[in-house]
């Protein structure tokens, strides 16, 4: 079977190497100079800087069955999130007390005794043996699941944020079966990051790629069940994957394109690097105030504290989502900063940004279940995290429902 493989991201990466695995010959098409899609990084003076904020969960089976986490020389993050008032400079913890036991009373402390059991309840209601088990029934969105579980206003304000910066909504409009997903692999996992980046992952499974053809700098101009255009003519295949972000696909294929009003889910770094960190934990510092006024960094991290640079400095990377990530402001990021940290961010040296645009699909507020019905449209076989949840469980979820619709075995 001679099977054509439209996108290089990870998901349909995942595709060419299960169709390879089985003996199948395998053609892939990506329309830019590079594999991985928007698991993307950059070189900052030696050390390679994400685009946009990335962590990979080792409780996602898919990752189980497909990467080799040690090969990534990932280190893990600390189980305890960091917020800031930019308002008053309060900081408060907030840690996973089961795991890291010794977070258990600064914890208490950032939220309480009653917000405390509330974080437990909600814990202990996630299940290790199967992540996705909350997105099987209907939920309400985030927003409205936040204001059910009764969290005081400043709990609240934290777990928006970090919510907002999961989903890339700042409305909380995603439904809050996909935030237990995420809650649960944060607690039955480790959240961590390779030593060259988020696109070392994708690049493993390209690597891995020995007999299948893959063609950079060449974009599809269409697709049927058994063709795909390029601007050098059309090609038969027995089969065609169209593993493209959702608005590629629904270009390619119209019929995929959602019926629902969409809201774009932008996200941009400012990446800064200074002669000391402004915190030294491998850990989010959290804004408690984000979306108020003059209030747009979202987070920030500071990779080098897991992964030191040779020349001892650091890199400080502050995430924007929104509105004010479709064109950021490094002046007034900066500004911002100076605000949570001092006088020392005016020293710091701006080295990049970052904008990534459609960085996660759009799905229906109301959706049920943990993938779209339809695993064919238009005799097209479909891959990619809007046809299953916007996670990279849910992406390589997506290219192991097209190997099964093949026939092809996943591996062991």
């Amino acid at each position: 079977m001679h099977v054509a493989v439209v996108g290089a991201g990870i998901a349909g990466l995942t595709v060419a190497l299960g169709l390879e695995m089985d003996g199948h010959e395998v053609t892939v098409f990506e329309a830019s100079g590079h594999t991985g899609g928007r698991m993307g990084s950059l070189s900052v003076n030696g050390h390679m800087v994400d685009k946009g904020f990335h962590v990979l969960h080792t409780a996602y089976p898919t990752v189980k069955r497909w990467i080799d986490v040690p090969a990534l020389e990932a280190k893990a993050m600390d189980p305890c999130t960091a917020s800031i008032d930019p308002t008053t400079g309060k900081r408060r913890l907030l840690g996973d007390a089961l795991r890291a036991p010794k977070y258990l009373i600064p914890t208490l402390r950032s939220v309480g005794i009653t917000d405390g059991l509330r974080f437990l309840k909600w814990r202990l209601s996630t299940s290790s043996k199967d992540l996705e088990q909350s997105l099987d029934t209907a939920s309400p969105s985030i927003a409205e699941a936040l204001d059910a579980r009764k969290f005081r206003p400043s709990t609240r304000r934290v777990l928006s944020t970090l919510f907002a910066g999961i989903t890339l909504d700042p409305t909380l409009s995603e439904r809050s079966g996909f935030a237990d997903f995420t809650w649960g692999a944060m607690a039955h996992g480790t959240m961590v990051v390779p030593k060259l980046g988020i696109a070392a992952v994708p690049q493993q499974l390209a690597a891995r790629l020995t007999r299948s053809h893959v063609h950079l700098n060449t974009p599809v101009l269409a697709v049927s069940a058994s063709t795909v255009t390029t601007s050098e003519g059309s090609q038969a295949f027995d089969n065609v994957v169209l593993a493209t972000p959702q608005h590629v696909t629904a270009k390619l294929l119209p019929s995929t394109k959602p019926s629902h009003s969409t809201l774009e889910r932008t996200t941009s770094t400012v990446v800064f690097e200074a002669s000391t960190p402004p915190f030294k934990r491998a850990r989010l510092l959290i804004n408690e105030r984000f979306g108020e006024a003059e209030h747009n960094v979202l987070h920030v991290y500071v990779p080098t504290n897991l992964h030191p640079t040779n020349n001892g400095r650091h890199i400080v990377v502050a995430t924007l989502v929104g509105q004010a990530a479709q064109q950021p402001d490094q002046r007034s990021v900066r500004n911002e900063l100076e605000g949570w940290f001092g006088g020392c961010v005016r020293d710091w040296e701006l080295v990049t940004t970052t904008t990534v645009n459609h960085a996660l699909p759009h799905q229906a507020p109301d959706m049920v279940g943990r993938e779209m019905p339809d695993v064919v449209q238009e005799g097209v076989l479909l891959a990619g995290d809007h046809r299953t949840h916007p996670s990279v469980q849910g992406a390589l979820r997506s290219a192991e429902r097209v190997l099964g619709h093949l026939n092809v075995p996943l591996p062991r």
